[in-house]
């Protein structure tokens, strides 16, 4: 005979409820969604030419960190991405940093560290940051430091192999995007 197992209902505590509730007062914000492909010869091609120097620096150089540069160089064209909207709607504070939260999945949950100043810093920089809030992520000892004032965050669905997210902002920031993997397609260009 075959046995059921019985419902369990446990408390959430720390980071899961206060991921919880920062993603259950985001969903009272209207969204909207935008999905573009984008050619990515160019940025393959980067990342490969600067392989070697990281390498030679001791840093893992993967796209991210070629993506978080674009995502600030973007962001100077378009501050009011880079912004802070009041809880009440009254005022948006445009920030003054590109403090790019990078979302990354841990044993302990969803979490969203940020990479400070990605304007003021090299892409070899930014690669040695991310490596470093990773390993903090996976350990479970980042610092309130890494996961305070973000003024962007990028949500990287590619990892997992999905094309296409409707990421959920990271209250009070006004704007999230997600990036989708790295794929080879064909393309027909020009039309007749």
């Amino acid at each position: 005979a075959a046995t059921h197992a019985k419902d369990e209902t446990v408390p959430m505590r720390g980071l899961a409820r206060t991921m919880v509730k920062s993603m259950t007062a985001a969903w009272a914000v209207p969204h909207f969604g935008y999905c573009d492909e984008i050619v990515m010869d160019p940025l393959m091609a980067a990342r490969e030419a600067l392989k070697g120097a990281a390498k030679a620096k001791g840093i893992k150089f993967s796209y991210l960190p070629l993506i978080l540069k674009a995502t600030s160089l973007a962001l100077h064209q378009f501050p009011g991405l880079n912004a802070h909207a009041a809880t009440d709607g009254s005022t948006l504070t445009r920030k003054g940093a590109h403090n790019i939260g990078v979302a990354m999945d841990t044993p302990s949950g969803l979490i969203v560290p940020n990479v400070k100043n990605v304007a003021e810093r090299s892409l070899f920089e930014i690669a040695a940051e991310l490596a470093r809030l990773q390993t903090l992520a996976a350990a479970g000892k980042l610092g309130a430091a890494d996961l305070s004032d973000g003024t962007f965050t990028l949500s990287n669905i590619g990892t997992i192999g999905g094309t296409y997210a409707s990421p959920v902002l990271f209250m009070p920031q006004v704007a999230i995007g997600a990036i989708g993997k790295i794929q080879k397609v064909r393309w027909v260009w020009g039309g007749g």
